[in-house]
């Protein structure tokens, strides 16, 4: 009887030891189902917080974008390149006033000279362009810049036959008695010439 009883006790024992790791196995694995569904949790959310930072990175750089030239310190535009003489040789040559202007209120000398020293009312008057030669002296061309020959613009107008020229340079003072290093005065030319309207206008008999 004794021995019937320690049998029952074992079977009830090894019964309830299953019933345990049953129980205990079932636990296990719902713990692991539950930490792996806490793990996507987390990790979806930490998807969306990422999802969410990028969205505002990306409209905080199109904001920085059109307010830019709010954002950014004035830049003050590239200077401008110095005027070089030739350009005031050309547009004198030319009689382009409005590009001597230009020169002029750049900065660039208006009796600057060539290797020749000749100067822009030189040029001027040389070709002919009595409106440039009247904005050249207004804006303080020499009338008797001498060249390395000794021409002034009067004897480059007289050479050329440009009388109102001549007539002009005469009358802002510029010398009929000027020689040149060949010793030519503008009356010398004029009757080289044979230019008897020059003549008139220089004082000539």
């Amino acid at each position: 009887m004794h021995s019937f009883n320690l049998k029952l006790m074992g079977i009830v024992l090894v019964g309830l030891f299953a019933q345990v790791t049953c129980q205990a196995q079932d636990w296990n694995t719902q713990s692991a189902a539950e930490q792996q569904r806490i793990r996507e949790m987390r990790l979806l959310e930490w998807y969306a917080q990422e999802q969410a930072k990028q969205q505002q990175y990306i409209e905080q750089g199109q904001n920085q974008s059109q307010n830019v030239s709010l954002n950014q310190p004035y830049q003050q535009a590239p200077a401008v390149a110095a005027p070089e003489r030739q350009d005031l040789f050309d547009a004198a040559n030319a009689g382009n006033i409005q590009q001597i202007s230009k020169l002029l209120s750049q900065g660039l000398d208006v009796n600057v000279s060539n290797v020749q020293r000749e100067t822009a009312l030189h040029m001027a008057a040389a070709r002919g362009h009595y409106e440039t030669v009247m904005f050249l002296v207004k804006n303080g061309a020499y009338v008797n810049a001498p060249t390395v020959k000794n021409w002034i613009p009067l004897h480059h107008a007289v050479r050329f036959r440009h009388p109102n020229i001549a007539n002009f340079l005469i009358q802002r003072g510029s010398s009929a008695q000027a020689r040149t290093s060949d010793g030519l005065t503008v009356i010398d030319m004029a009757k080289n010439n044979r230019d008897y309207r020059l003549l008139s206008i220089l004082g000539a008999r």
